[in-house]
């Protein structure tokens, strides 16, 4: 489903037009400085034959945490690849970030919001928006798009390392680490650039992670970072907690469940039982149930509403199109319903519904 796609396509999208992913990985740390003695992640690696130009006395003077708390508003291309050890993925999207404000655009979706309060997702086609939507950075994307989280925490330390050359830039190499943790950030700011972080290295116990920007501009417009004008808000449909509902999931009392249910009277049902959590659309009516995106019924902050303990939840009118392939397997009475589970042919595990 196209919802599906929207949440995943952040690490996996092919980049838009003008983006590319980093081709190889930044260099990185030769030598541990003072506050990284001892705290070398597992899967970080040693990059023979880097070499660091040391620092100057002017550079060894400066306040780190005060160059990146005040990065520069840019426009750019973003690339990344994350190495997981046994494989990786890279991808790419166009960037802004004004002030607080900021953008994340694919080929695939637009995200314009601020940090500390909320997040909308533009459809250009329609001229629409949606302001409930999660809140916040993508995951790959937050180091450089807003690395000023890092100088606002105080557990954080700044050592700088050396300078190298960075896509035409020379850099100041500087190394953030948690107290306690062995994970770490590497930055790559460009003091011709009003020091803006254009790289970075996230490494730890699992994955490094390399980013960098590209075709890079310090004049961002306002419109990057706001609603078009003539946008309206999307349509939402209110789903209703069913309270006193009850789940049996293979003869046995669910661990854990939510169960919404829509003005047509369609259910959306998130269980965690069997191997996995998953979450089902059921239409009574027609007897027919669907396997369904989790993330189809938020709060108005856009958290997934099964994440809450939220009384009403909303989501987008298409929940109203049948699925490619609905299952004709439900028996329905007014106040009860039973269905297969997703793992059925595997163990024959049904689930019974009943409420109020």
């Amino acid at each position: 489903m196209l919802l599906i796609a929207l949440a995943f396509t952040l690490t996996v999208t092919v980049p838009p037009q003008g983006a590319q992913p980093p081709t190889e990985s930044l260099p990185t740390q030769s030598s541990t400085s003072d506050s990284g003695v001892g705290r070398r992640g597992p899967k970080e690696e040693q990059k023979k034959g880097e070499v660091l130009t040391p620092l100057t006395a002017e550079e060894s003077s400066l306040n780190l945490r005060d160059i990146i708390r005040n990065q520069p508003d840019f426009v750019a291309d973003l690339g990344f690849f994350v190495n997981e050890g046994f494989g990786g993925y890279s991808g790419g999207e166009h960037v802004a970030r004004k002030g607080k404000k900021y953008r994340e655009q694919s080929q695939f979706w637009t995200f314009i919001g601020e940090i500390g309060k909320g997040t909308v997702q533009l459809y250009p086609d329609a001229k629409a928006y949606d302001e409930m939507v999660r809140t916040g950075l993508g995951s790959v994307s937050e180091t450089l798009l807003y690395p000023q989280s890092m100088a606002l925490d105080p557990s954080v330390s700044f050592t700088a390392l050396g300078t190298t050359d960075v896509s035409g830039h020379r850099c100041l190499k500087i190394e953030a680490a948690r107290d306690a943790q062995l994970a770490k950030t590497f930055l790559y700011v460009a003091p011709d650039l009003k020091n803006l972080a254009v790289a970075s290295m996230d490494v730890d116990e699992h994955a490094t992670t390399t980013q960098r920007l590209s075709n890079i501009s310090l004049d961002v417009p306002d419109s990057l970072v706001e609603v078009p004008s003539g946008y309206k808000p999307i349509e939402h449909v209110r789903w209703v907690r069913l309270t006193s509902a009850k789940l049996t999931y293979d003869g046995r009392p669910a661990k854990d469940f939510r169960v919404f249910r829509a003005p047509g009277g369609e259910l959306f049902i998130w269980v965690d039982d069997g191997r996995y959590p998953w979450t089902y659309i059921c239409r009574p009516d027609q007897g027919i149930v669907e396997t369904e995106f989790q993330g189809l019924v938020v709060n108005r902050e856009g958290t997934y509403i099964w994440q809450t303990n939220e009384a009403e939840g909303f989501s987008v009118i298409d929940y109203r199109s049948k699925s490619y392939h609905p299952t004709r397997n439900v028996e329905a009475s007014p106040n009860s319903l039973t269905f297969k589970s997703i793992s059925y042919a595997r163990d024959k595990a049904m689930i019974e519904v009943n409420w109020k």
